[in-house]
């Protein structure tokens, strides 16, 4: 999960920064971004990849001219069919 915090952006802008992500993973290779989200007020983004490493993330965030607080490797997805399996899930 990549933490970001953002400049101030206008909407032609944000579609500017999501070609930029689609093309810096293409870039890094073997990196693809999941998902993001972005705070209601607009300064912060977070956005989950499926990448090699951190170093990947970071390497990505540099080629697409973006900014990057943090790296945090995700680990359990605990999402509603988790919840679903009961205490088992775990094992």
């Amino acid at each position: 999960m990549v933490t970001r915090t953002l400049p101030p952006m206008t909407s032609d802008e944000s579609h500017s920064v999501a070609s930029s992500v689609v093309s810096a993973c293409e870039q890094v290779g073997e990196m693809r971004r999941i998902r993001s989200h972005v705070t209601a007020d607009g300064e912060h983004s977070y956005c989950e990849f499926d990448a090699l490493s951190a170093d990947a993330c970071r390497q990505h965030a540099s080629l697409a001219g973006l900014p990057l607080d943090d790296v945090t490797p995700l680990g359990l997805e605990m999402g509603p069919s988790w919840a679903a399996r009961g205490p088992d899930a775990m094992r």
